[in-house]
């Protein structure tokens, strides 16, 4: 049994009235078990926001029951400078709500279950038969284009996908200026093959995104073990030779290309996934704090930097300079002890993929060996050709079956600096912690295997 597959299910009831940026509360980094909050309280929000509403009220009626869908009530509600408050109660939706151009509106909910309408039969990522019909999207909000502009707030919500043949992407939200995403919880697997959870993304290099405690252990399938009729292994459309490929977006949280500005995941645990697990990869810059990942095909946290962004007051102070340079993965622990069904890719723990970056004051444990090996196999630590520089420094690295504790695929400068790498029941090979790398060869400072 898997690390994380008997923490499927847990979950805290409670309020969250913190600051936008604010630290995570009562998380200890490396803390397995923790669950978060799936309430948000709206008092918080009172200056914020011109208006409140309660969706179950006159004149919008949404169905707490769950028996009839939410999606008039939503459309009805949804107003600049307006506070949606969702009570305690079960709803459905049959289609996925789209709103683009609008400015300083909210959606949180106060331990609100979310489910879509039965489906039936699902084509790539459009419902074709059932109750739910259309594109696989719930939220959808802004675009890269035309982005949510002043502040959003959302969480307070669980997504329910324990009935058969559920899961879709709860939250697409692209943010222009403000967002405080929190408290959320997806119960279940993700059993319809197509888009991942969440995607959030700041698009101006002055934006601010906070994705924080969120979790998604119960992880996702890949297309090939679901309904899903799609054969696509790429976003081009090609279909691979075998019939089926990679179930790309099929991922826990993603980025997108198009990002710009800072966005700060923390406290994410994040479960089993066919496309990479917290693929935050993406532009601008990108931090990920005190997160836990798992078991996800590809990379369990895989992320980049570009110079799209600018220091934020929030996170970085009034005085201009930036507490995080460049893109960061910070205090966070991956555990890779088994292969899914249906990924045949090989996992990596954390993967800096291109730009500068650091890693820091993380733990990763390899406890499953891969029949690839280099820069195909499974690795604690990695980075790829299109990195300009990168820091890793003061990480554990446990390799509990035959795996690399580094694999370098650039030839820019990158540093390890107080690493330890234990390996257990196996041998290296070597005594030198070279004997658990690959690829280029790193500058070493401090750096031990088995404490030498």
């Amino acid at each position: 049994m898997g690390a994380l597959s008997s923490l499927a299910g847990c979950m805290v009831l409670g309020g969250d009235t913190r600051p936008l940026g604010s630290a995570s509360t009562d998380v200890a980094a490396g803390d397995i078990d923790r669950q978060v909050p799936t309430s948000i309280d709206p008092a918080a929000y009172k200056d914020q926001f011109s208006n409140t509403v309660v969706l179950t009220d006159d004149p919008y009626n949404a169905d707490p029951t769950g028996e009839e869908p939410i999606n008039n009530a939503l459309m009805m509600a949804w107003e600049d400078d307006t506070l949606i408050v969702l009570p305690e109660g079960q709803y459905k939706m049959n289609q996925g709500f789209r709103r683009t151009g609008w400015r300083n509106v909210g959606l949180i909910g106060q331990n609100a279950v979310i489910r879509h309408g039965t489906v039936e039969a699902i084509d790539g990522h459009h419902v074709t038969e059932g109750e739910f019909q259309g594109g696989t999207m719930l939220f959808e909000l802004g675009t890269p284009s035309e982005p949510h502009r002043g502040d959003l707030v959302f969480g307070g919500l669980i997504f329910d996908w324990t009935p058969e043949n559920a899961g879709m992407q709860g939250l697409y939200a692209m943010v222009g200026d403000r967002a405080e995403i929190r408290n959320i919880s997806f119960q279940g697997v993700h059993s319809l093959g197509t888009h991942g959870n969440m995607r959030v993304a700041t698009v101006e290099s002055d934006a601010f995104a906070v994705v924080d405690s969120v979790e998604m252990r119960g992880g996702g399938l890949h297309y090939h073990d679901t309904i899903n009729t799609r054969e696509t292994e790429a976003y081009d459309g090609s279909v691979s030779d075998e019939g089926f490929g990679q179930s790309w977006s099929t991922t826990g949280i993603t980025g997108h290309p198009d990002a710009a500005g800072t966005t700060l995941y923390q406290n994410m645990i994040c479960g089993p996934w066919p496309g990479n697990g917290l693929y935050v990869q993406g532009g601008g810059r990108q931090i990920v704090k005190d997160c836990v990942a798992s078991n996800s095909g590809i990379s369990n946290i895989r992320f980049n930097h570009t110079d799209a962004w600018e220091p934020i007051p929030e996170l970085d102070g009034s005085d201009g300079s930036p507490t995080y340079e460049q893109s960061t993965v910070e205090g966070c622990t991956v555990i890779v002890d088994r292969m899914p069904n249906a990924i045949y890719y090989a996992q990596r723990g954390i993967w800096h993929y291109d730009g500068k970056g650091a890693i820091r004051d993380c733990d990763v444990t390899i406890a499953y060996e891969d029949d690839a090996s280099g820069a195909g196999g499974n690795y604690a630590i990695g980075t790829r050709s299109g990195v300009t520089e990168s820091a890793i420094e003061n990480c554990q690295i446990h390799l509990l079956e035959p795996a690399d504790a580094f694999y370098s695929g650039t030839s820019a400068p990158v540093t390890l600096r107080d690493i330890s790498i234990q390996t257990e029941n196996w041998n290296p090979g070597g005594s030198s912690p070279t004997a658990v790398m690959g690829g280029h060869t790193p500058t070493l400072e401090n750096v031990t295997l088995n404490g030498q």
